[in-house]
This record gives C-alpha cells, structure tokens and sequence, in this order.
C-alpha cells in the first residue's frame, strides 16, 4: 500500500478524503505532499474536493440559518404590495 515517501493515486486520494475530516501523521502529510508536487490529477482532486468540503459546510450552515422564520421588513412588504397593486 504505502511505500516510504512513494503514495500511488488511489491511496493519497482516500488520504485527502480522509484529511479533511482528520487530522493526519505528519509522515503522510509528507507524503501526499511529495506526492501532489509530481501529480497534477491528485492536485486537481484535491482542488475539488476541498470546493465541494466548503460549499457543504457552507450549505449546513444556511441551513441552519433558514430554519428560524424569516419576516420582511414592513417597508419592503408594502413596497411589494404597491407593485403587486398594478398586476391585479
């Protein structure tokens, strides 16, 4: 499986995963980094997975945010009436 400082895709993709849940050895912290300054495919994976691993996080917490009701100011719900007004 792991080699020394010599990672193959397939085990420093699962590392990557797994990191951004965990914190990792610092031998295979080396490791994928070794690894990612030679791979541009694990680099780009990477890349993604941490865009992805950000927007969920992001997503938990509007979720969050958009379970307490939500109210309009009365200014803006009589602005929207009056432009509503001229639809009927």
């Amino acid at each position: 499986m792991i080699n020394h400082w010599t990672f193959r895709c397939e085990d420093v993709s699962e590392m990557i995963s797994r990191s951004m849940d965990e914190k990792m050895p610092l031998r295979i912290r080396m490791g994928i980094r070794f690894h990612l300054m030679m791979c541009s495919l694990c680099r780009n994976y990477k890349k993604q997975l941490w865009i992805i691993h950000r927007a969920v996080e992001k997503l938990d917490r509007m979720e969050n945010f958009y379970d307490k009701p939500m109210r309009l100011p009365d200014q803006v719900r009589e602005k929207l009436k009056d432009l509503f007004k001229d639809h009927e």
